[in-house]
This record gives structure tokens, sequence and C-alpha cells, in this order.
């Protein structure tokens, strides 16, 4: 799944989210969190060459250094 679709869903589960506020149950939330957590596993970022999850690749150091 591209990125301008998982974003396009996300929209979309908001919209819903925002008419029924205040009326879900505890089962709901935690579908819309597996959801959730499905899609943002699932995006691919670039250009499809080169396709890369957002899984953490602990191999490389991080983006964040320590002490700057």
């Amino acid at each position: 799944m591209d990125i301008h679709e998982s974003i396009y869903l996300l929209l979309m589960l908001l919209a819903y989210v925002i008419r029924r506020a205040g009326t879900f149950s505890l089962e709901e939330k935690m579908k819309m969190i597996d959801f959730i957590s499905y899609v943002a596993k699932n995006s691919h970022i670039g250009d499809g060459s080169n396709c890369q999850t957002r899984e953490c690749d602990h191999s490389t150091t991080s983006y964040i250094t320590q002490g700057e």
C-alpha cells in the first residue's frame, strides 16, 4: 500500500470517528488501534523500486544521535 493510500484510509477512519464520537465500545476502539498499526506497518515509502516499510531496521545506526 502506498503512502497516499494509507493517508486516505486514515482520514476516512478519522471522519467516521468524528461522526460517531462517544459511541464506541472498547472492542471497537481496539479494532481501530489494530487497523492503524496494520496500516502503519504496511505502508511503503519510496518510488516502488526501493520499497521500504516503516518497520525498524536495528542493524543500522539511529537517525537521532546522542549528545548533539
